[in-house]
């Protein structure tokens, strides 16, 4: 039980995303809520609040782009979670908000990749070890170690097909 709760005083954000988006997607059903200014609310909520919240839970813990490229990312779902929560005949700020989601979709892809193939880079470099990995990517150390055993795993793969293209010839 003390791990549990040790576990959810370090991470309480994602359930605490979870709740939120409920108490949206409630919210979005009632037709007082809907009224003018209830579609900026839920936005405020899911695309300024969450990502905030984010920042407050995970800032200490990871390198500041990390987190604000997550926090970015996150508040580009919350465009597109609102898409789906508020009705489509109460959606006014929606449509002009489409670009900007877009738009901060395509900074996220480009970041991942970058450090996607740093990271890969590094993971098929031979001799990585999960640190180096975690600092190139910005990867928690689990995710780094099953990076590097993919590594090794495609290596063994490359090296029995060399193999036995030598044999044919």
């Amino acid at each position: 039980m003390s791990r549990a709760l040790r576990l959810l005083g370090e991470h309480w954000y994602p359930p605490l995303f979870g709740v939120m988006v409920a108490a949206v997607w409630l919210l979005a059903r009632t037709s007082a809520f809907m009224q003018p200014g209830g579609e900026s609310a839920l936005l405020a909520d899911l695309c300024l609040t969450a990502p905030a919240l984010y920042v407050l839970c995970y800032g200490r813990r990871q390198p500041l782009r990390a987190t604000l490229i997550r926090a970015l990312a996150i508040a580009c779902a919350g465009v597109w979670l609102a898409s789906w929560l508020i009705p489509a005949a109460e959606q006014r700020l929606l449509p002009q908000l489409a670009p900007l989601r877009w738009a901060g979709l395509a900074v996220v892809i480009l970041f991942e990749i970058r450090l996607v193939v740093a990271a890969t880079r590094i993971a098929f470099s031979g001799k990585a070890t999960p640190r180096q990995v975690m600092e190139a990517s910005d990867a928690p150390e689990w995710v780094a170690r099953l990076m590097l055993l993919e590594a090794r795993f495609w290596r063994g793969l490359w090296r029995v097909l060399r193999g036995r293209g030598k044999g044919r010839q």
